[in-house]
């Protein structure tokens, strides 16, 4: 099946990081996935004239608000994913609300990547629950064997000298509208205190530069490239999932707490002597 896949795709957003996996997934189905920026077509006629052209049989859309309204009348059955700024904002604009109920009315279904996204987006248009289904996110990482943490942690300059460290892993990128370096200061307060906690946060930077650096600098969290200077920087050629299984699979059994920019959870503590 020919399938076009509508999206925002700004660089480093996680619309654009979305639209790549669900392509490899539907191409590795034995579909063709074409993926097309929101931002190059100005109404649902330019977009129906790419369908009729490129004979696409059916299509998929990222943010209901931002592609959906592209979708809107295609002579293809269409879906939706929403996206948190449909559910965060537009739903809260009466007129943006009106078109997406619109539009959730027309999609053959829409995908939310968790529970409370499907109970928000279910109370605000209730007519389309039962189209909602819940898909959770996730990424494949590897091994990497030659990997040493030790020498990452020297590296970075936090020292093994103490009988136990405090590791705190986040995983996310570094965005301005999530600002997860709100807890750079606070652990920076704590590392103060507590020598031995250190919190390491992985993931790509704006544009999608991966990095891991360990935050105990201080520094304010708006200033993202002086805090980058801290610890060890990764330059790689693919993407933020290989860079994870380079760091993450090896080394979140010694982390004391585990933690994403959607969820954070506590991982058993390693039996062997070291590192917590």
């Amino acid at each position: 099946m020919r399938l076009l896949l509508l999206a925002p795709l700004r660089a480093g957003t996680g619309n654009a990081t979305t639209a790549r996996r669900i392509q490899d997934h539907l191409e590795a189905a034995g579909h063709a996935c074409t993926i097309r920026d929101t931002s190059d077509y100005a109404s649902p006629l330019v977009v129906a004239d790419l369908i009729s052209t490129a004979n696409f049989e059916a299509a998929l859309g990222i943010h209901v608000y931002k592609a959906g309204r592209l979708l809107q009348g295609s002579r293809i059955p269409f879906g939706i994913i929403f996206g948190g700024t449909d559910i965060n904002e537009d739903a809260k604009c009466e007129e943006k609300s009106r078109v997406m109920g619109a539009i959730l009315e027309e999609a053959r279904f829409a995908v939310s990547f968790t529970e409370a996204m499907k109970e928000a987006a279910a109370t605000a248009w209730p007519h389309i629950r039962s189209k909602i289904h819940v898909q959770s996110q996730g990424i494949v990482t590897a091994h990497n064997a030659s990997f040493n943490w030790k020498e990452f942690l020297q590296s970075a300059g936090i020292l093994q000298d103490k009988h136990h460290l405090y590791l705190f892993l986040l995983i996310c990128g570094l965005r301005r509208v999530k600002d997860p370096l709100y807890l750079v200061d606070a652990f920076s307060d704590w590392h103060r205190k507590e020598s031995a906690v250190h919190l390491i946060i992985i993931g790509p930077v704006g544009g999608g530069r991966a990095f891991a650096t360990g935050a105990t600098s201080g520094r304010s969290p708006c200033r993202y490239e002086k805090l980058l200077c801290r610890g060890e920087q990764f330059r790689l050629g693919g993407d933020v999932g290989r860079h994870l299984g380079d760091l993450c699979a090896d080394h979140r059994k010694s982390c004391f707490l585990d933690c994403t920019d959607s969820l954070c959870r506590r991982p058993q503590f390693p039996s062997e002597e070291g590192g917590q």
